[in-house]
């Protein structure tokens, strides 16, 4: 494949955006303890428990890394884990220990999130978040 190529690379170019990105947005979140990685799922969280299978789906990762991105904060006590009344799912729920936690990063994280987007502008923040989702869906749709 020629360098040149590459350079076009979608997955490539994605992947360099998103280290970057995490890079920042775990620097704003390390007063919190938490990295950014792991804000999504207490978040997701927060409104409800919810089954392992669906908040996998939702952040679009398999169980068994979701297993391992949950091990930490279940140690932490941030998240709590709990067979199902009915069937074999497991129903993950916030803790009141990751709620306050929650709300610790949660200023953290506007901080950067605010920064972020005045960096760009807003109609290209905007455009950048819809042309992702789209992206992800299509191509989710496509695997199936």
């Amino acid at each position: 494949m020629p360098f040149a190529e590459y350079q076009h690379c979608l997955c490539f170019n994605l992947r360099r955006a998103t280290r970057a990105i995490t890079q920042y947005y775990d620097h704003a979140l390390a007063g919190s303890g938490l990295r950014a990685t792991q804000l999504p799922i207490l978040a997701r969280l927060a409104p409800g428990p919810m089954t392992m299978s669906d908040l996998a789906a939702w952040l679009g990762m398999d169980r068994t890394t979701l297993v391992r991105n949950l091990r930490p904060l279940e140690e932490a006590n941030y998240v709590a884990s709990a067979p199902r009344a009915r069937g074999r799912q497991l129903e993950l729920s916030l803790t009141e220990e990751g709620a306050a936690l929650l709300r610790k990063a949660y200023p953290l994280w506007k901080e950067a999130q605010t920064s972020l987007t005045r960096s760009l502008g807003d109609a290209r923040w905007a455009a950048l978040i819809a042309d992702l989702a789209t992206a992800g869906e299509t191509i989710s749709a496509g695997r199936n």
